[in-house]
């Protein structure tokens, strides 16, 4: 039933328990119901009771109950409710534009309700003629229109319903999509099931529920709180969470804002203990991890136990070794010559070292010995675009591409199942491994084929993956993996400060050295950082070309001294507006041609990471924009209006996103406005992106907290652990083999 507040008889300021009138159009309304005074003046009022009914006469409610009689008359008694809120410009906007409407674009959606305001549904609805005094419909537009319309009439009560909670017209389609008709239903009476549809969090959810006064003991409310508290961890790198931590966490945020404890211990535990007969989740000891993260966790482990294993064919390298130095031109140190005895040793090997400590040098000697003896196919991989590019340009090896591209995981759907194949190489090189999460390993392990040497390179000392898991160190942790560390600098130069202090911050050492390749300017605040880096970042492309130069900072919101703050103040000084220039407008965003952009997502033409430049923008007939971006190795690609979300503005990026990545000069801004970020392996993996030039910007107190705070090893995985389980377990199911075999002997 749709109604509006009058005026409140009771309410309850500590449980919410309130008594009120309430006006309606719905004639249903039972006579012994109706308010007498407001029915003499042909005003349908009645009594409603409920928990937290909205006073105000703001908003519309739509209600459901039952009609109870007692010793005050009969009187609505309220078991759910929903406000519905006032049509918006927004709001009309986003439904016009959404494409929901056959014939109205964002263009003609903007001119429609230029006419007709806020008034624009109704007129859509009842008067749909009104729309022939648009320019540009006609009645055979018009009748796509009232069509179209007609049979949205489930979006318009969706896009309605959920306006305050900011859902917009694309997240309502995938709730059609997933609810089809029974949608407004279920966000009226079941709004927990939202959970399930992709980019609807907990708390929007939670916010929705709460708002039509569902049961706050509800088992999908609290399944939807444990969800998020596990999401919330895989996003802070974890693969598990403590159970007695995770009851904790839930009891605090499903009892936030409430006068009296709603949901208790047990309603967690016996919701947990559900989640692991659904097979949702899995408790291992204390240990409560996602059924995904388990298996990953588990099966990576197993497939390198089994992998470690295997026999590989022992090969006489060292005529192979001396003659690939003197063809290739390389000395190579006893040390790197220990690195590639063991790759062509053993079927899986780490190599680990600092930028410019050789590991590309050692990678090229591998090569060419591999070429000679083996002649088997060479597979040469990389977490980014970049990282991939880097290693063709190095070795001179054609066959590199990302991890993503080799392995048939493009796209962010991580319940993709692509068509399972095994990689063909008989040896594989896996460059940057410090960023692979554990996802990806386990797609890689599981595709790698039985007889093929693998090769693992990276800095152990640099940022962990972004996805969960602490791979890198934890291979190197287990024991069983043989491991060899380049710590001897070639790329910078003996004299260049950059690996030299580079390596006193991994010894906890704050006694830097400061010269021309490595000057730290100092400043107080965030501010005045950005202002001095905006200065240096202007000089610098000045002298040597916007592609020679990289800001990099560790946040992206919330700062001055941000990514997005740098780059919006940035965007008119580096690539100015000036007639003729053309430009892409998305949101509130600006694109030029000229512009630097970063690509944020894997796709088939671009990897997360890939820098480019706009070089043409583009609007049809219609109206429909796009961007021409070309990358440095040639490619370039178009992108329609909606893709642009892929994209960003460049001058500045995230330390993060410029792992796998070096350029010339780095600029980098650290203050303790940072604290959150304030650790070793951060300002470290930015100070070694760069090759010859270092400004580190910002308060000295910042950096030095940042050196003395290590945080490496904190992730909740015990990959290493199992893969020594694993191990010995399969060890031991040999040996009877091998005894039997020497009886037979």
């Amino acid at each position: 039933m749709r109604c509006r507040f009058k005026h409140k008889i009771f309410q309850n300021e500590e449980n919410g328990y309130t008594i009120a009138i309430f006006t309606t159009q719905d004639t249903s309304v039972p006579l012994s119901a109706r308010d007498k005074y407001l029915a003499s003046r042909n005003i349908i009022g009645f009594s409603a009771i409920g928990f937290g009914l909205p006073l105000t006469d703001e908003i519309e409610l739509e209600m459901e109950g039952r009609w109870e009689s007692g010793e005050h008359g009969t009187q609505y008694q309220v078991e759910n409710f929903m406000e519905v809120v006032p049509r918006t410009k927004e709001g009309i906007l986003g439904y016009l534009s959404s494409g929901a409407i056959k014939g109205i674009g964002p263009k003609m959606a903007d001119t429609i309700f230029r006419k007709f305001g806020l008034q624009t549904l109704e007129i859509m609805e009842n008067n749909p003629q009104e729309l022939l005094k648009i320019r540009g419909i006609s009645e055979k537009k018009l009748a796509a229109i009232v069509e179209s319309y007609g049979k949205n009439q489930v979006f318009r009560e969706l896009m309605t319903f959920l306006a305050p909670f900011k859902v917009t017209p694309k997240k309502v389609n995938m709730i059609l999509k997933k609810f089809g008709n029974e949608s407004v239903d279920i966000i009226r009476h079941r709004p927990y099931m939202l959970s399930a549809v992709k980019g609807f969090g907990f708390l929007t959810v939670d916010a929705i529920g709460r708002q039509c006064c569902c049961a706050l003991n509800d088992p999908m409310r609290i399944s939807g709180c444990i969800g998020h508290i596990m999401n919330q961890a895989m996003k802070e790198g974890h693969l598990f969470k403590q159970r007695q931590e995770v009851i904790r966490e839930a009891l605090e945020m499903l009892n936030r804002d409430l006068q009296v404890m709603a949901v208790s211990e047990q309603d967690v535990s016996q919701v947990l203990y559900r989640l692991v007969l659904q097979k949702s989740i899995v408790v291992e000891e204390e240990r409560i991890y996602s059924i995904r993260q388990y298996e990953e966790e588990t099966q990576t482990a197993s497939m390198i136990a089994r992998r470690l294993l295997e026999k590989p064919v022992l090969l006489s390298i060292e005529p192979e070794l001396e003659k690939a130095q003197k063809t290739l031109g390389i000395t190579l140190s006893e040390t790197q010559k220990q690195a590639v005895r063991m790759v062509f040793a053993h079927p899986i090997s780490i190599i680990t070292g600092g930028p410019g400590t050789g590991k590309t040098t050692v990678l090229k000697v591998i090569l060419y010995i591999h070429q000679a003896l083996c002649r088997s196919e060479v597979q040469l991989m990389a977490p980014t675009g970049r990282a991939a590019r880097r290693m063709v340009e190095s070795t001179g090896c054609e066959n590199a591409s990302t991890m993503h591209l080799a392995l048939g995981l493009l796209g962010d759907d991580t319940d993709f199942e692509p068509d399972f194949e095994y990689l063909s190489a008989g040896f594989l090189n896996v460059d940057e491994v410090s960023m692979v999460d554990m996802h990806l390993a386990y797609e890689f392990f599981r595709r790698v084929s039985r007889h093929a040497r693998v090769l693992l390179v990276g800095d152990k000392n640099q940022l962990p993956s972004v996805g969960a898991g602490d791979v890198f160190r934890q291979l190197i942790a287990c024991g069983l993996i043989p491991v060899t560390v380049l710590d001897l600098v070639y790329r910078q130069g003996a004299l260049s400060s950059i690996p030299y202090n580079a390596k006193l911050m991994q010894e906890n050492k704050t006694n830097l050295s400061f010269g021309e390749d490595f000057q730290f300017i100092a400043c107080k605040g965030a501010d005045e950082a950005a202002e001095i880096v905006r200065r240096i970042y202007l000089d610098e492309i000045a002298k040597n070309g916007m592609d020679q130069v990289q800001i990099l900072t560790p946040y992206r919101k919330r700062s001055a001294a941000g990514v997005d703050e740098l780059n919006k103040s940035l965007e008119d000084f580096v690539n100015p507006p000036i007639a003729g220039k053309k430009e892409l407008h998305i949101g509130s965003q600006v694109f030029r041609v000229g512009d630097k952009i970063l690509q944020n997502k894997n796709t088939e033409m671009a990897s997360n990471g890939d820098l480019g430049r706009i070089l043409d923008c583009i609007t049809d007939e219609d109206g429909n924009a796009r961007a021409v971006i070309g990358f440095p190795d040639g490619r370039q690609v178009q992108y329609e209006a909606d893709q642009m979300e892929m994209i960003e503005h460049a001058n500045a990026t995230t330390i993060h996103k410029a792992q796998g990545s070096e350029c010339p000069v780095v600029i980098i801004p650290w203050v303790k406005a940072f604290y959150m970020m304030l650790k070793r392996n951060i300002l470290y993996t930015g100070v070694t992106r760069a090759k010859s030039k270092v400004y580190l910007v910002g308060e000295w107190a910042a950096v030095c907290q940042a050196i003395h705070t290590d945080d490496s090893g904190t992730r909740n995985t015990i990959l290493s652990e199992r893969i020594v389980q694993y191990y010995d377990q399969y060890q031991s199911e040999q040996k009877p083999e091998m005894e039997q075999l020497k009886l037979v002997v």
